[in-house]
């Protein structure tokens, strides 16, 4: 699968262009919690490798408590794992004033929170896909329902998380990854990935590569399979039906709606 660029996306930089959150800058103060915060990324960062990509965590007492969960996408290896946590993680130096940030990128999802947040599905989501590469909507329209098949087969798998491939004739292979956060409910997970699929839909109408990704779950679709790097998944074959013929090649491609 086509790598995308890594986009960092920081809960902390919505909430410093909203109302009421003051001139939206952290205290100098080296808090309680502020500490505590950038100990617990730092037991992230180490943990979530050395645990199949999944760790979570708390730290401190009382008000000065912090939760936290790491995720890395499930076919990259414990390496690129690390590398993507320290880039997302390793140069935030917590901050009081925001307790509640979730980042999030193509390769690993961590929230962090001064309530327990642990199991809890969180709507922070980013949705990437490039501005060419069209499909054919008859070929799309095949590849999203491997998309809502996986989302609902992801919640059952072991470690939450599938892959699948489809062969399209003339057009090649498509292929889709979707994967919870590991404390998630089976039916959180569940709601999660169809709710995505719902939510973000016209986003994605039509192209041959998207993701969509947030902590509580992620989704990835392409023309091009990165399976061979996968470590743990099972990968679905799925034959469809009813595909366009090669007469059938100059079907133009859909229209895409704008960002919201």
């Amino acid at each position: 699968m086509k790598e995308f660029k890594m986009r960092i996306m920081l809960l902390i930089l919505l909430l410093l262009i909203l109302p009421g959150f003051g001139h939206g800058k952290c205290s100098t103060t080296n808090t309680t919690f502020q500490k505590n915060q950038q100990i617990l990324l730092n037991l992230l960062i180490k943990n979530v490798p050395l645990q199949h990509g999944f760790y979570t965590s708390s730290y401190g007492n009382n008000s000065d408590k912090v939760y936290g969960a790491s995720q890395c996408k499930a076919n990259i290896s414990s390496n690129q794992c690390a590398s993507c946590l320290s880039s997302s993680l390793g140069s935030y130096n917590g901050c009081p004033e925001f307790p509640e940030v979730e980042f999030v990128s193509s390769f690993c999802t961590t929230k962090i929170n001064n309530m327990n947040i642990i199991g809890v599905w969180t709507n922070c989501t980013s949705v990437e896909y490039p501005n060419q590469a069209l499909d054919d909507p008859l070929v799309f329209s095949k590849g999203f329902s491997m998309m809502q098949d996986l989302a609902s087969t992801v919640p059952y798998q072991p470690l939450m998380f599938q892959a699948a491939e489809m062969d399209v004739g003339i057009y090649g292979k498509r292929y889709g990854l979707a994967q919870c956060g590991r404390d998630l409910s089976t039916l959180n997970c569940k709601n999660c990935l169809e709710d995505r699929l719902f939510q973000y839909r016209s986003f994605v109408e039509n192209r041959t590569q998207w993701e969509i990704l947030g902590y509580s779950c992620s989704m990835w679709y392409s023309n091009v399979s990165d399976t061979d790097k996968n470590l743990n998944a099972s990968v679905v074959e799925i034959t469809p039906s009813a595909l366009p013929s090669p007469s059938d090649n100059q079907v133009p491609p859909g229209s895409v709606t704008s960002d919201k």
